[in-house]
């Protein structure tokens, strides 16, 4: 199930496990209980993961789009 973020006008944000379903349905706040919305990010840019493991299997695939003995990676 996916986790989603959820802003409480009291208590700030927090994150929540939802169904697809339910995933803007507003959801009540664990601390005081005020129904809270959820977040929604207006990127026009996909995520990318940012960890160094990420860049290297990147890296990885780009190196192997090159013929053998190349050494432009």
């Amino acid at each position: 199930m996916p986790t989603y973020d959820y802003d409480c006008t009291a208590c700030g944000s927090f994150e929540a496990f939802r169904s697809l379903g339910q995933r803007n349905e507003p959801l009540d706040c664990p601390g005081c209980g005020l129904a809270a919305a959820r977040l929604m990010t207006l990127s026009a840019e996909p995520r990318r993961a940012g960890s160094a493991h990420a860049q290297s299997v990147e890296n990885n695939y780009k190196r192997l789009s090159h013929r053998a003995g190349c050494a432009c990676c």
